[in-house]
This record gives structure tokens, sequence and C-alpha cells, in this order.
């Protein structure tokens, strides 16, 4: 069903569907922040910097050309973690293909064996090189992360722990999606309003 609404949408409603976008600035006072033309004004999440599982590091500058798909995961990848990876493997299916898309899991709390963990996890998730990353960030970086990203992880007893949310982010760093990364409908619903975005920065050009 998704993908015949999506097929309806790019058929008949050229022009009129765009998704939402999450979480508007606040000011000191807990008011929603406008632009002078009265348009509210959206947070971005937050830069990184961080090593990769094939040894390399990834920016935020490296995805300005992308759309991605971002999600924070714990080490040993165990239980949720794993449910989530298996419906990350089928977005990545998905959108093999299609350089605007990209993947980015951020392992929390990393040790220091954690490279030879997110190496293990990407041969038996058989992660695409230059579509999917799997970042490694110390509990510092894990907080400040988990916090701008929003809804795609929790906060127990001062331990980051991952919540198995995932976030749809766009070429702007807004976040324009939130969705449960163990339910494949919820999946489902993602991987329809990526094509979405996607024929949303189509029609721009």
């Amino acid at each position: 069903m998704p993908i015949l609404i999506f097929i309806f949408i790019s058929v008949f409603g050229t022009h009129h569907f765009s998704l939402k976008t999450y979480y508007p600035k606040v000011d000191d006072a807990g008011e929603i922040v406008y632009n002078s033309a009265g348009d509210t004004i959206f947070q971005q999440v937050p830069y990184f910097k961080l090593g990769t599982h094939t040894g390399d590091s990834l920016s935020q500058e490296a995805l300005d050309e992308s759309i991605y798909v971002a999600g924070f995961f714990n080490l040993p990848c165990a239980d949720s973690c794993q449910r989530v990876f298996s419906q990350l493997v089928r977005v990545q299916e998905a959108f093999a293909n299609n350089p605007q898309l990209t993947l980015v899991s951020f392992g929390v709390d990393a040790a220091p064996d954690s490279m030879l963990a997110l190496q293990r996890i990407a041969r038996e998730y058989k992660v695409q090189e230059d579509k999917w990353y799997l970042l490694a960030a110390d509990k510092a970086q894990a907080g400040s992360l988990t916090e701008g990203f929003h809804a795609a992880a929790k906060q127990q007893n001062g331990e980051v722990a991952a919540s198995g949310r995932l976030v749809l982010v766009d070429k702007e760093k807004m976040i324009r999606g939130v969705y449960e990364g163990t339910d494949p409908e919820d999946v489902d619903r993602l991987i329809l309003e990526i094509n979405v975005l996607l024929d949303e920065y189509s029609k721009r050009k």
C-alpha cells in the first residue's frame, strides 16, 4: 500500500505533497523563533566528525549533497540493535543505486576495541561502502549527538542507551521524519518518505 500511495503522489500530486519539518528553534523563554518573513526556523542536527568502520572519518560536510538516515546503537549490538540493523539492510537495498541517500549509524560509548566490533557488524549486515557508515562516538560525543538528534536515543542513569529510533535528515541538516527502527511497517514509512523527500528535491531543479 505505501508504494501505491507514492506512485499516486508521483503521478497525480506533483507539487502538493511535502514532508513536515521537526523541532522548531525556541528562544530562552521557550517561544518558537520565526524569521523576518514570519516562517518558523527549525533546528539543525549537530556537527560531527568521527571515525568509521573502514578506518577513515566522516564529517557532516561530507553529507552536504545527501539526505541521510541516522540512528544510534550500543555495543555490543544485541536484541533491538540487531532488529534495527536488519531493517536498515532493507533501506540500503532499496536505495543501493541512489547516491543521494546515505545511512549513518552512531555506535555510542565507544571502547578501544570498537572499530573491530563495527567491522564485524559491517560484515554481518553486508554494509555497502560509501552508502552506509558505522561511526564510533565516545560517551561525551554520544551525549551531545543524541541530544542534537532528539528522538534518536535516550539517556538512562547517566548512560546513553540507544532507543532504536531512526531520523531522516535533509540536505539542510534538519529532521524530516522520526521512525521506530525495529518496526517493519514504520521502516516501510521511512522508505516511502525518503522517496517523497527525494522527489521534493528533484522538483527544486
